[in-house]
């Protein structure tokens, strides 16, 4: 790192090196959009995307009522993404087809800047030749590079979650509370994305407030409540019975059984499949209309194999989280199904992939690990652990045990792969310093 860190010693070539890391993974996303074959290009959850976006166009109406039917607006999905999807088929000329494939493009760009955002992120800790090798961890990471073309919320949300985090990061260095409104704003735009991150400003005001920055606090908190408010406030008028408080008691129920995963994607070839699934619908309405019996269901379940339960929250989902294969999906990095997929054709390509997938658990346990230590010092002495550092893990702890308690799969931890990779080069580099020490000392012992 010596050679790369004097290279990098002047900011005009640390910012020629990001913009070349930001084109690479641009160049790499693009790549996969032009030559990838998908089969079905609106595919699984992506339809119910796209019923929404043409309802908004046609009608203007927020729905997931299917076309030719009575349209009653409902929040079962957040609105970020069937926006985007709205506003690429009319930029089509509402051609469908064309407007998915504008959307793919969308999502290149916006992944290409989701590179340069984590490395402006990285360098708010880490020295200049960490953060390029994050920004290029974020470039070439598998499953990112796939879901450009993939028309799913993950490239939108990560984006909108990273730039949070990187304005709430820089607004705490500068003490400036016009950031911080803005990074408020962001985390707003990612709750309109994903609701999942409803609290996460919550425990970054808190970890604010120990800090003593008390204003920027408050400016967090003010503006990021704003667009949950907005829609709470729409939601609180509708008369539809699918709503977000529906999705939630699915992913609840639906990430109770070790089975429910495996057995979603043979549901239509296998009787017992066919089985798990109609148990889980059950008590996902059980769950609804009576909560009481819903929830004595599913312990009644839990307790005919408690230890088995017992490891399925505390160890099998935190890690499958952060695992390698999708599960609802295709596996591998694929969610719809693809052919001639440039991993496959280009041999540089498909060495990547494969190292990337032999290091995640490595990262998996580097991140997880510096996400409990940044997180114990912040605990134990607020201020003690870096701001970027005690965020990281902040986010990696939350979003890890509320996927545990809802649903777990290697998809949904792809908005979060940027800031788990930045944790993990993080602990990399704090070791690397602590053995640079311990030689440089050993050196001096034996001089002496």
């Amino acid at each position: 790192m010596n050679g790369v860190r004097e290279a990098l010693q002047s900011p005009q070539r640390f910012a020629i090196a990001a913009a070349l890391v930001g084109l690479f993974g641009a160049a790499l996303r693009a790549l996969y959009v032009a030559t990838a074959h998908i089969e079905t290009l609106v595919y699984g959850d992506g339809l119910q995307y796209t019923v929404y976006a043409l309802n908004l166009i046609h009608h203007g109406v927020f729905s997931s009522s299917p076309p030719g039917g009575e349209l009653v607006p409902d929040s079962y999905r957040a609105p970020g993404f069937p926006l985007l999807l709205a506003g690429a088929v009319s930029l089509a000329g509402n051609d469908v087809e064309l407007g998915m494939r504008y959307a793919q493009w969308l999502q290149v760009l916006i992944g290409a800047a989701s590179v340069l955002v984590s490395i402006a992120l990285a360098r708010l800790w880490l020295e200049r030749g960490w953060a390029l090798l994050v920004g290029l961890l974020v470039a070439c990471w598998p499953h990112l590079i796939t879901f450009a073309a993939t028309v799913m919320s993950e490239t939108l949300y990560g984006f909108c979650l990273l730039l949070a985090c990187w304005l709430l990061c820089l607004a705490e260095r500068r003490e400036h509370v016009a950031l911080m409104c803005g990074a408020g704003v962001a985390f707003g735009a990612a709750y309109l994305v994903n609701p999942i991150m409803v609290f996460f400003p919550l425990l970054a005001a808190v970890l604010l407030f120990r800090r003593g920055r008390r204003q920027l606090a408050a400016a967090l908190l003010a503006t990021a409540l704003l667009a949950p408010a907005a829609w709470g406030w729409r939601n609180a008028h509708l008369t539809s019975n699918v709503s977000e408080f529906h999705h939630a008691v699915d992913g609840l129920v639906w990430g109770s059984s070790p089975l429910y995963l495996p057995a979603f994607n043979s549901r239509w070839v296998s009787p017992e499949a066919q089985r798990l699934d109609a148990r889980a619908h059950e008590e996902a309405n059980l769950l609804v209309t009576d909560p009481a019996a819903g929830v004595a269901a599913i312990l009644e379940r839990m307790k005919q194999d408690p230890l088995v339960y017992l490891s399925w929250y505390l160890l099998e989902k935190p890690y499958l989280l952060w695992d390698w294969s999708i599960v609802i999906g295709n596996g591998d990095i694929y969610y719809p199904v693809t052919r001639s997929s440039p991993f496959e054709r280009i041999a540089m390509l498909h060495w990547m992939k494969q190292l990337l997938q032999w290091m995640n658990p490595a990262l998996f346990a580097l991140a997880i690990a510096g996400a409990f230590y940044h997180a114990g010092r912040e605990v134990r002495r607020p201020g003690a652990a870096p701001f970027v550092a005690a965020v990281t893990a902040l986010l990696v702890l939350y979003v890890t045990a509320l996927h545990a308690l809802l649903t777990a799969e290697p998809r949904y931890a792809l908005p979060y792969r940027p800031e788990q990779l930045l944790l993990a080069v993080g602990v990399a580099a704090g070791l690397v310093a602590v053995l640079r020490r311990r030689r440089g000392g050993s050196a001096a012992a034996s001089a002496a």
